[in-house]
């Protein structure tokens, strides 16, 4: 159309004839386009961690279960593990890994994974849009995670990690908690204000009748809520009054700032300058002058303010990624 308008023809029939014709199709793949980028969640990664047999003993190191229970337990935590994968897969998120370890991992190496894992690009070089980083197993009262020879994992550790990363550039980070504690990074995570963070937790009933129903365990949240996300006849109700195992998240305050990468002027140059002949480059500059342009600044200002507003008041209890998946809340 930008072609046509440049040479534009209106004696000649010929011309008319092709410009009518192309112009409702280029409509049309604009109409497209533009409801695929509103549909299409963007690209997504995502690591787990699953430690099923250490538990927190009163002095708070990290300890192996008795050997009665290491059978039933690795039955658990490998459902959980199979679960997770469910979740990647049925999503089409790129998995850096799943780690199962029976003997707890050490700090150092999380941190190598971790780190390995937020560093991860897309095979095109940019970033990926989301990162969902999963962890099963036991925490401290401070929602630390408890790891080999009593060492422990803080968020602030992670944030920080995920700044030096994502330094630059606009992804997010999703964790996904089922322990015991997770409350407390729920809430610490709403008060991070420079990152798109969002924390999905899990709590687990402590006072419950045993002959109306079984004590919640590490895993049983990861179930429903991959079952929730990955089944659209589900019959799973969060908040059910009577429920075990409720469903709690936290959103950093940006977090409803958040929009998917587009490319920049750079990278259209660059597509342009390899796919189409140079005489066209200033149509190029042209068209990123006019998209540039934000004449309605101050609405997007005002309107980007009331959300934040009502995401921090009225958090509703489902909240849509916009990568197919839902966090949460009971």
């Amino acid at each position: 159309a930008i072609v046509g308008a440049v040479s534009w023809q209106p004696t000649n029939g010929t011309f008319m004839s092709v410009f009518l014709v192309v112009l409702p199709l280029e409509s049309l793949a604009h109409g497209l386009f533009h409801e695929l980028g509103n549909c299409l969640g963007g690209t997504c990664v995502g690591y787990a961690v699953v430690i099923p047999t250490n538990y927190c003993s009163p002095d708070g190191q990290p300890t192996l279960l008795p050997p009665e229970h290491v059978q039933e337990l690795n039955l658990r935590s490998t459902a959980t593990l199979s679960a997770i994968q469910r979740f990647f897969a049925f999503h089409m998120i790129e998995t850096c890994g799943c780690d199962y370890s029976t003997s707890g991992l050490s700090l150092d190496t999380l941190q190598s994974k971790v780190k390995g894992f937020l560093d991860l690009r897309t095979q095109d070089g940019p970033r990926h849009d989301t990162y969902i980083l999963y962890y099963s197993g036991h925490s401290h009262s401070s929602g630390e995670w408890a790891l080999a020879g009593g060492e422990t994992l803080r968020l602030e550790t992670i944030l920080e990690w995920w700044k030096e990363k994502n330094a630059g550039f606009c992804s997010r980070l999703i964790i996904v908690l089922d322990c015991e504690n997770s409350l407390p990074w729920v809430k610490d995570v709403r008060r991070v204000s420079e990152n798109f963070v969002a924390v999905q937790g899990a709590e687990l009933a402590k006072d419950v009748n045993i002959e109306e129903a079984d004590l919640p365990q590490l895993g049983d949240f990861t179930k429903e809520w991959v079952e929730y996300n990955c089944n659209s006849d589900n019959i799973i109700n969060w908040v059910d009054k009577g429920r075990t195992v409720m469903a709690v998240y936290g959103i950093s305050k940006s977090w409803s700032d958040y929009t998917l990468h587009l490319p920049s002027g750079s990278d259209v140059a660059k597509h342009w300058m390899i796919y189409f002949p140079r005489i066209t480059y200033p149509l190029v500059h042209l068209a990123d002058w006019c998209g540039g342009l934000n004449l309605f600044w101050i609405c997007n200002i005002c309107f980007r303010c009331f959300k934040r507003l009502k995401m921090r008041w009225f958090p509703p209890s489902v909240l849509d990624t916009g990568q197919g998946f839902k966090l949460v809340k009971s």
